[in-house]
């Protein structure tokens, strides 16, 4: 019995994917899981937004002004602003509470994200990259190689962080395109 345990030790060390889980992405129309849009096999979020007569200055502040009142989740950090380029970059948090239930172990989720919005003729991007989920202990794993033992469970947590993010985005061209002056 000994000798099989230090034979499963030596095993393990010899062979560095043994006990790791195989789940490769399941990208479906162009999406993983058929939820989540994927370009260049990551996940990515790109929307163009036109905002009429309005200085790049403007803007810039209207972009600046929605960030500040609608990124502010603990960690929430914009690394640059800058108004000469129109450019601000952050890395931005979003948590997804799935409810318990006879099909589903609930649970709380929450995943980081590169959030880029850049300024330029009357127009801003918005581009949502990187996602990653945080599991235990803040360990960091790309959405595209994230596992769940439920497939149920993982196209229900996917649908309601896409509903999230396009919540956000949405926000994001109600709060600059439509933006209400005092």
């Amino acid at each position: 019995m000994r000798f099989f345990f230090i034979g499963l030790l030596i095993a393990s060390l010899v062979n560095p994917g043994y006990g790791i889980v195989d789940c490769p992405p399941i990208i479906t129309n162009g999406k993983l899981q058929g939820i989540l849009p994927v370009v260049n096999q990551k996940v990515s979020y790109s929307e163009i937004a036109d905002c009429g007569a309005v200085s790049q200055a403007d803007l810039f502040r209207r972009v600046r002004l929605w960030a500040l009142q609608s990124c502010h989740a603990p960690g929430d950090t914009f690394l640059l602003s800058d108004k000469e380029t129109g450019d601000l970059v952050g890395r931005v948090s979003q948590v997804i509470t799935l409810p318990r239930s006879e099909q589903s172990a609930g649970g709380v989720y929450t995943f980081r994200y590169s959030f880029v919005i850049e300024c330029a003729n009357r127009k801003y991007r918005a581009i949502v990259t990187q996602l990653d989920v945080l599991e235990n202990g803040g360990k960091a794993t790309p959405i595209e190689t994230y596992c769940q033992k439920n497939e149920a469970d993982l196209r229900a947590i996917y649908a309601a962080l896409d509903g999230q993010i396009r919540d956000r985005l949405a926000s994001l061209q109600e709060g600059v395109k439509n933006y209400k002056p005092f």
